[in-house]
Protein backbone atom coordinates (compact mmCIF):
# COMPACT_ATOMS: atom_id res chain seq x y z
CA UNK A 1 0.00 0.00 0.00
CA UNK A 2 1.48 3.34 -1.08
CA UNK A 3 1.64 6.11 1.52
CA UNK A 4 0.04 9.46 0.76
CA UNK A 5 3.51 10.98 0.57
CA UNK A 6 4.53 8.48 -2.12
CA UNK A 7 1.37 9.15 -4.10
CA UNK A 8 2.04 12.87 -3.92
CA UNK A 9 5.48 12.34 -5.39
CA UNK A 10 4.18 9.99 -8.08
CA UNK A 11 1.43 12.39 -9.15
CA UNK A 12 4.01 15.19 -9.45
CA UNK A 13 1.77 17.68 -7.59
CA UNK A 14 4.88 19.61 -6.65
CA UNK A 15 5.78 20.00 -10.32
CA UNK A 16 2.25 21.15 -11.20
CA UNK A 17 2.29 23.55 -8.27
CA UNK A 18 5.58 24.99 -9.40
CA UNK A 19 4.07 25.94 -12.76
CA UNK A 20 1.52 28.06 -10.83
CA UNK A 21 4.17 29.50 -8.47
CA UNK A 22 2.80 27.43 -5.59
CA UNK A 23 4.44 25.09 -3.09
CA UNK A 24 2.46 21.86 -2.58
CA UNK A 25 3.31 19.99 0.63
CA UNK A 26 1.93 17.11 2.69
CA UNK A 27 2.06 17.65 6.46
CA UNK A 28 0.58 15.11 8.87
CA UNK A 29 -1.53 13.63 6.11
CA UNK A 30 -3.01 16.97 5.01
CA UNK A 31 -2.35 18.84 1.77
CA UNK A 32 -1.02 22.37 2.12
CA UNK A 33 -0.65 24.89 -0.70
CA UNK A 34 1.26 28.14 -0.34
CA UNK A 35 3.15 30.64 -2.51
CA UNK A 36 6.67 29.62 -3.36
CA UNK A 37 9.33 31.20 -1.16
CA UNK A 38 12.61 32.49 -2.56
CA UNK A 39 14.48 29.44 -1.22
CA UNK A 40 12.03 27.00 -2.82
CA UNK A 41 12.13 28.90 -6.09
CA UNK A 42 15.92 28.75 -6.06
CA UNK A 43 15.89 24.99 -5.43
CA UNK A 44 13.38 24.30 -8.20
CA UNK A 45 15.28 26.47 -10.68
CA UNK A 46 18.08 23.92 -10.33
CA UNK A 47 15.92 20.77 -10.31
CA UNK A 48 15.52 20.71 -14.10
CA UNK A 49 17.81 22.16 -16.79
CA UNK A 50 17.36 25.92 -16.92
CA UNK A 51 19.28 28.95 -18.13
CA UNK A 52 20.01 29.76 -14.47
CA UNK A 53 21.69 26.36 -14.19
CA UNK A 54 23.59 27.00 -17.43
CA UNK A 55 24.82 30.40 -16.21
CA UNK A 56 25.84 29.00 -12.83
CA UNK A 57 28.52 26.75 -14.34
CA UNK A 58 29.84 28.91 -17.20
CA UNK A 59 33.56 28.69 -18.03
CA UNK A 60 35.82 30.02 -20.80
CA UNK A 61 39.10 28.10 -20.54
CA UNK A 62 39.32 24.65 -22.15
CA UNK A 63 42.27 22.36 -22.85
CA UNK A 64 41.01 21.20 -26.24
CA UNK A 65 41.73 24.66 -27.67
CA UNK A 66 45.39 24.58 -26.67
CA UNK A 67 46.85 22.73 -29.71
CA UNK A 68 45.34 25.36 -32.01
CA UNK A 69 46.41 28.25 -29.78
CA UNK A 70 49.96 26.86 -29.55
CA UNK A 71 50.06 26.49 -33.35
CA UNK A 72 48.94 30.09 -33.81
CA UNK A 73 45.72 29.09 -35.55
CA UNK A 74 43.49 30.42 -32.77
CA UNK A 75 43.87 32.82 -29.85
CA UNK A 76 42.68 32.89 -26.25
CA UNK A 77 40.11 35.44 -27.41
CA UNK A 78 38.77 32.88 -29.91
CA UNK A 79 38.42 30.39 -27.07
CA UNK A 80 36.57 32.83 -24.83
CA UNK A 81 34.31 33.88 -27.70
CA UNK A 82 33.40 30.30 -28.57
CA UNK A 83 32.83 29.36 -24.93
CA UNK A 84 30.44 32.28 -24.54
CA UNK A 85 28.58 31.53 -27.76
CA UNK A 86 28.03 27.86 -26.89
CA UNK A 87 27.32 28.47 -23.16
CA UNK A 88 30.12 26.06 -22.24
CA UNK A 89 30.44 25.08 -18.60
CA UNK A 90 32.58 23.08 -16.21
CA UNK A 91 31.84 20.91 -13.21
CA UNK A 92 33.53 21.66 -9.88
CA UNK A 93 36.17 19.07 -10.82
CA UNK A 94 36.83 20.80 -14.14
CA UNK A 95 34.99 18.45 -16.51
CA UNK A 96 33.51 20.19 -19.59
CA UNK A 97 29.73 20.57 -19.74
CA UNK A 98 28.16 20.77 -23.19
CA UNK A 99 24.60 22.09 -22.97
CA UNK A 100 21.94 21.09 -25.50
CA UNK A 101 19.93 24.30 -25.79
CA UNK A 102 17.19 24.38 -28.40
CA UNK A 103 16.22 27.13 -30.84
CA UNK A 104 13.93 28.74 -28.22
CA UNK A 105 16.82 28.98 -25.71
CA UNK A 106 15.37 26.16 -23.59
CA UNK A 107 18.09 23.87 -22.13
CA UNK A 108 17.19 20.22 -22.76
CA UNK A 109 20.12 18.31 -21.27
CA UNK A 110 23.90 18.41 -21.11
CA UNK A 111 26.71 15.97 -21.73
CA UNK A 112 29.58 15.94 -19.23
CA UNK A 113 32.85 14.54 -20.54
CA UNK A 114 34.81 12.44 -18.05
CA UNK A 115 38.63 12.15 -17.93
CA UNK A 116 38.47 8.72 -19.61
CA UNK A 117 36.37 10.24 -22.46
CA UNK A 118 33.24 8.46 -21.26
CA UNK A 119 30.24 10.67 -20.67
CA UNK A 120 27.62 11.43 -18.05
CA UNK A 121 24.30 13.10 -18.81
CA UNK A 122 23.06 15.96 -16.68
CA UNK A 123 19.56 14.44 -16.74
CA UNK A 124 20.91 11.28 -15.07
CA UNK A 125 22.55 13.30 -12.29
CA UNK A 126 19.43 15.41 -11.71
CA UNK A 127 17.15 12.37 -11.52
CA UNK A 128 19.43 10.80 -8.94
CA UNK A 129 19.32 14.00 -6.87
CA UNK A 130 15.64 14.92 -7.26
CA UNK A 131 13.20 12.02 -6.64
CA UNK A 132 10.18 14.02 -7.79
CA UNK A 133 11.50 14.20 -11.40
CA UNK A 134 12.24 10.47 -11.72
CA UNK A 135 9.56 10.17 -14.44
CA UNK A 136 10.87 13.12 -16.44
CA UNK A 137 11.90 12.06 -19.95
CA UNK A 138 14.45 14.55 -21.31
CA UNK A 139 14.49 15.35 -24.99
CA UNK A 140 17.64 16.11 -26.93
CA UNK A 141 18.47 18.53 -29.69
CA UNK A 142 21.55 19.26 -31.75
CA UNK A 143 24.33 20.86 -29.73
CA UNK A 144 24.61 24.48 -30.91
CA UNK A 145 21.01 24.68 -32.17
CA UNK A 146 20.39 27.74 -29.97
CA UNK A 147 22.54 29.83 -32.33
CA UNK A 148 19.57 30.06 -34.67
CA UNK A 149 17.91 32.27 -32.04
CA UNK A 150 20.87 34.18 -30.63
CA UNK A 151 22.58 35.17 -33.88
CA UNK A 152 20.99 36.80 -36.91
CA UNK A 153 22.10 34.18 -39.42
CA UNK A 154 20.53 34.24 -42.86
CA UNK A 155 18.84 31.14 -44.25
CA UNK A 156 21.67 31.00 -46.81
CA UNK A 157 24.21 30.38 -44.03
CA UNK A 158 25.36 26.76 -44.14
CA UNK A 159 24.83 24.48 -41.15
CA UNK A 160 27.80 22.17 -40.57
CA UNK A 161 27.34 19.18 -38.25
CA UNK A 162 30.08 17.06 -36.67
CA UNK A 163 30.00 14.38 -34.01
CA UNK A 164 31.70 15.89 -30.97
CA UNK A 165 30.78 19.14 -29.30
CA UNK A 166 34.40 20.20 -28.86
CA UNK A 167 34.94 19.77 -32.61
CA UNK A 168 31.97 22.03 -33.32
CA UNK A 169 33.28 24.65 -30.89
CA UNK A 170 36.80 24.70 -32.37
CA UNK A 171 35.60 24.63 -35.98
CA UNK A 172 33.24 27.54 -35.31
CA UNK A 173 36.29 29.74 -34.78
CA UNK A 174 38.37 28.25 -37.61
CA UNK A 175 35.52 28.50 -40.13
CA UNK A 176 33.05 31.11 -38.81
CA UNK A 177 31.20 31.34 -42.12
CA UNK A 178 29.21 28.25 -41.08
CA UNK A 179 27.01 27.55 -38.08
CA UNK A 180 28.64 24.55 -36.40
CA UNK A 181 26.58 22.00 -34.48
CA UNK A 182 27.14 18.49 -33.13
CA UNK A 183 25.00 15.41 -32.69
CA UNK A 184 27.10 14.19 -29.70
CA UNK A 185 26.24 10.50 -30.02
CA UNK A 186 24.84 8.34 -32.82
CA UNK A 187 22.42 6.74 -30.36
CA UNK A 188 20.41 9.99 -30.22
CA UNK A 189 20.31 10.57 -33.97
CA UNK A 190 16.76 10.68 -35.31
CA UNK A 191 15.36 12.30 -38.40
CA UNK A 192 13.18 14.61 -36.28
CA UNK A 193 16.33 16.05 -34.74
CA UNK A 194 16.77 18.00 -37.98
CA UNK A 195 13.26 19.52 -38.03
CA UNK A 196 14.43 22.98 -36.79
CA UNK A 197 16.76 23.17 -39.82
CA UNK A 198 13.99 23.27 -42.42
CA UNK A 199 14.80 25.60 -45.31
CA UNK A 200 18.54 25.43 -44.68
CA UNK A 201 21.60 23.88 -46.32
CA UNK A 202 23.18 21.27 -44.06
CA UNK A 203 26.53 19.50 -44.42
CA UNK A 204 27.39 16.44 -42.32
CA UNK A 205 31.02 15.71 -41.41
CA UNK A 206 31.06 12.17 -39.97
CA UNK A 207 34.12 10.56 -38.42
CA UNK A 208 36.05 8.28 -40.73
CA UNK A 209 36.61 4.54 -40.27
CA UNK A 210 38.43 1.73 -42.13
CA UNK A 211 35.31 0.42 -43.88
CA UNK A 212 33.57 3.67 -44.84
CA UNK A 213 30.59 2.46 -42.78
CA UNK A 214 30.12 5.76 -40.97
CA UNK A 215 30.06 7.66 -44.24
CA UNK A 216 27.48 5.27 -45.69
CA UNK A 217 25.36 5.47 -42.52
CA UNK A 218 25.22 9.24 -42.75
CA UNK A 219 24.50 9.12 -46.46
CA UNK A 220 21.42 7.02 -45.66
CA UNK A 221 20.51 9.41 -42.83
CA UNK A 222 20.81 12.41 -45.15
CA UNK A 223 18.45 10.74 -47.63
CA UNK A 224 15.94 10.02 -44.85
CA UNK A 225 16.11 13.61 -43.58
CA UNK A 226 15.56 15.07 -47.03
CA UNK A 227 12.66 12.70 -47.66
CA UNK A 228 10.87 13.83 -44.49
CA UNK A 229 11.93 17.48 -44.75
CA UNK A 230 12.34 18.25 -48.48
CA UNK A 231 13.25 21.88 -47.78
CA UNK A 232 16.49 20.76 -46.07
CA UNK A 233 19.31 20.47 -48.60
CA UNK A 234 21.56 17.99 -46.82
CA UNK A 235 24.80 16.37 -47.98
CA UNK A 236 27.67 14.35 -46.51
CA UNK A 237 31.15 15.81 -46.98
CA UNK A 238 33.75 13.22 -48.12
CA UNK A 239 36.83 15.19 -47.02
CA UNK A 240 37.99 12.54 -44.54
CA UNK A 241 37.20 9.62 -46.82
CA UNK A 242 39.20 11.26 -49.60
CA UNK A 243 42.15 12.57 -47.58
CA UNK A 244 42.65 10.59 -44.36
CA UNK A 245 45.37 7.94 -44.38
CA UNK A 246 44.62 4.28 -43.69
CA UNK A 247 46.23 4.70 -40.28
CA UNK A 248 44.01 7.69 -39.49
CA UNK A 249 40.95 5.77 -40.64
CA UNK A 250 41.89 2.93 -38.32
CA UNK A 251 41.67 5.44 -35.45
CA UNK A 252 38.28 6.74 -36.65
CA UNK A 253 39.43 10.36 -36.44
CA UNK A 254 37.12 13.35 -36.83
CA UNK A 255 37.63 16.57 -38.77
CA UNK A 256 39.30 18.46 -35.90
CA UNK A 257 41.74 15.62 -35.26
CA UNK A 258 42.55 15.54 -38.99
CA UNK A 259 43.23 19.30 -39.06
CA UNK A 260 45.26 19.11 -35.85
CA UNK A 261 47.47 16.38 -37.31
CA UNK A 262 47.87 18.36 -40.52
CA UNK A 263 49.24 21.29 -38.51
CA UNK A 264 52.03 19.06 -37.19
CA UNK A 265 53.24 17.93 -40.62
Amino acid sequence: MKTLEELLERCSFKTVGRSMNLDVSLINGELYISPLTTDINHHLDFALPSMKMVEACRADDFDFFQPFISAGKLTAENMHHAAERYYLGKTRSGRPIYWMIDETLDPQDARIVNPDNSDTWMSTLLKAREPFIQYWCPTHCLFGLHQLSTVNYQLSTNISIVESEQAAVVLSELFPESIWMAYATVAHLQVDLFAPLEGRTVTLFPCTDPYMSNYLFFSDLAAAVHKQYPSIHITVDPILEDNATDEQKSRCIDLVEFLCEKMKE
